[in-house]
């Protein structure tokens, strides 16, 4: 035979209340958490530079033959994240996208096959969690005809 067990109002109450609380502060201290990391990358959000692009924004046969457009972060604050923005990025050239590889700290894109023509390079970069993306864009003009 069992006893069934006999509580009052009062003491469920509290236990709900209990429970209750604890759900809230544990709802309060994730959401401190996630505002910190969101403030924090918000803060120390890598800057994207392209290198390799004269000031003209003209590409001439001589330059082109050894030509190297390099995608790298400025100034990094937090070097973990700079290397999260540079391991997801995409870049395009004129709107398709193109391979690049992985040298040092940076990312680089071999431009000595193009045609003459004008060319946008765009790069998207994804730092990761809670960060918003990145994107670059650059004009250029590749022109190897002889003056």
């Amino acid at each position: 035979m069992r006893l069934a067990l006999k509580t009052s109002a009062p003491v469920r109450t509290r236990s709900v209340r209990r429970v209750l609380i604890t759900l809230l502060v544990a709802a309060v201290a994730a959401a401190l958490a996630i505002g910190w990391i969101a403030v924090a990358n918000a803060v120390n959000q890598p800057e994207l530079r392209i290198r390799g692009i004269p000031s003209s924004g003209v590409l001439n046969a001589a330059e082109l033959s050894k030509a190297t457009l390099k995608v790298d972060v400025v100034d990094r604050n937090d070097e973990a994240l700079g290397n999260e923005a540079l391991r997801n990025v995409e870049v395009r050239l004129n709107g398709e996208i193109v391979p690049t590889l992985w040298v040092a700290n940076h990312r680089v894109l071999d431009v000595g096959a193009l045609r003459d023509g004008e060319y946008e390079l765009t790069v998207t970069a994804d730092p990761g969690l809670l960060s918003r993306e990145i994107t670059l864009s650059r004009r250029f003009i590749v022109d190897t005809t002889q003056p």
